[in-house]
């Protein structure tokens, strides 16, 4: 028995895009699926693997412990900067891990020495977005104290983009990584593998052959699971935006005021509301709320339906324009946005399922993006 509300994914459009992906990195970027979004679901997570995808991503140590105990050989980073109560954890759970602070460092070395482990680092450079990263002027200091710690490993340096102050990737600023990474072979002697030039935001420099071709990682997420590049919010050629639907089941339907009768206060979020009267109009309710994803952020997938509203259990619907019947029981679909997902599939009362649809390739997932 189907149980809603519920959240179907395509698992042949998810293959299809990290293919998509594949082709647009090639051979000289390695990209790493982050699945923060998704709340690291394993089913997700297991149709990467069988894809021969080894590495993960993610920003939630909770989602690293879950992959790990799917198959314990995967490599998996944590992208949030860890705090210094959940150092040993980060040792058990995560393989590597992005830092800005010297005391986050030395605490991940005396755990790792602990555990008898090596942890890999990526330090993070403050590149104008104003997240986190060191400024780039304290860069020789610290990883002259980083290159003494006998459990790390310092794979190499990174930077994050857009996410905070909306700063755009471009070419110059990556190649101040690069820049940076020169001269730290040159005064140091230590040559780091890896520059990691960000997020989806950076994918129109790759595609556009802007990027420098010294950055060799990236770490991919709503790329993978929309379709589109996020510097511009534009999809990207070939790759699908509808991998992920909600769905919601309608537990009322009734011809109603549009304008509620009585004196108006605040509601249950304590804001004060606002109508237009539009005389009677046909009204859905689902069993669907604030409390399971931001009522906002969905765009019903037929024509005629608006949302106009709810409250923490109940999405309150205009139908009037819809020309199909809803009645009791009817299931209505709905596109999320990223920060829909990131609520959808982190809510335990919403359900996951899995589905394989019959369509035909957007292209072919080797094409060429040069």
């Amino acid at each position: 028995m189907d149980r809603y509300p519920r959240v179907t994914w395509d698992e042949k459009k998810l293959i299809h895009n990290a293919r998509v992906l594949n082709a647009i990195c090639k051979h000289h970027v390695e990209w790493i699926p982050v699945t923060k979004s998704v709340g690291a679901n394993i089913e997700i997570v297991d149709s990467l693997y069988k894809q021969g995808y080894r590495k993960f991503a993610d920003s939630r140590l909770q989602n690293l412990k879950a992959i790990k105990e799917y198959d314990s050989s995967i490599n998996t980073c944590l992208l949030r900067i860890p705090g210094i109560h959940e150092i040993k954890d980060v040792i058990t759970w995560a393989d590597c891990s992005l830092v800005s602070e010297y005391k986050v460092i030395e605490a991940l070395n005396q755990e790792a020495l602990s555990q008898g482990k090596i942890h890999h680092i990526i330090l993070m450079i403050e590149l104008g977005d104003l997240r986190e990263g060191i400024m780039p002027e304290e860069l020789m200091d610290i990883g002259k104290h980083i290159l003494k710690f006998p459990a790390i490993h310092w794979l190499g340096i990174g930077t994050n983009l857009t996410c905070f102050g909306g700063v755009l990737p471009t070419s110059d600023k990556l190649a101040q990584l690069v820049q940076l990474k020169e001269s730290v072979e040159k005064k140091l002697g230590y040559h780091l593998s890896v520059i990691s030039g960000g997020n989806s935001s950076s994918l129109h420099l790759l595609m556009s052959g802007e990027m420098p071709r010294e950055i060799n990682h990236l770490r991919l997420g709503e790329s993978l699971f929309f379709g589109r590049e996020t510097a511009f919010s534009k999809q990207i050629p070939g790759m699908h935006h509808d991998i992920f639907l909600l769905e919601a089941e309608v537990i009322e339907i009734k011809d109603k005021p549009s304008y509620p009768q009585g004196i108006i206060v605040k509601n249950a979020f304590g804001e004060t509301p606002h109508f237009t009267d539009k005389g009677i109009r046909r009204r859905a309710i689902l069993a669907l709320g604030e409390q399971d994803v931001p009522l906002s952020e969905l765009t019903p997938v037929k024509n005629g339906i608006e949302i106009i509203g709810g409250s923490s259990d109940h999405a309150i619907l205009d139908v009037t324009e819809h020309h199909d019947q809803i009645q009791v029981g009817s299931i209505l679909s709905f596109q999320m946005s990223y920060k829909a997902l990131l609520h959808a599939m982190t809510s335990n009362y919403i359900y996951k399922k899995k589905i394989n649809s019959v369509y035909e390739p957007l292209i072919s997932s080797d094409q060429s993006f040069e």
